[in-house]
């Protein structure tokens, strides 16, 4: 598996978390895309960003497999949204 960084000012809802996302290494297949509850590097509001650990990348990989995600079958990006309780003030 690899992840990247997505930058959230390219989304519609303009949202100031922090996303990733993960594709297997060796099939083509879904894409897991990640919302976290922790803000971007950067955002305008000042808050304090965490990097993205690998340890916090495979427990995501981890929900995604549990909760249906299947990363070497066709189709569209499989949303995982863990942005729940994010504020974007302290």
């Amino acid at each position: 598996m690899r992840h990247r960084s997505l930058n959230p000012y390219n989304r519609p809802d303009r949202t100031a978390c922090s996303r990733f996302a993960v594709e297997h290494t060796d099939a083509t297949g879904t894409t897991l895309v990640v919302t976290t509850n922790q803000p971007h590097a950067s955002n305008w509001f000042g808050r304090e960003a965490k990097p993205v650990l690998p340890s916090d990348v495979a427990r995501t990989i981890q929900q995604a497999l549990r909760d249906g995600w299947t990363p070497t079958a066709p189709g569209p990006p499989y949303h995982l949204d863990e942005s729940a309780g994010f504020t974007p003030s302290p």
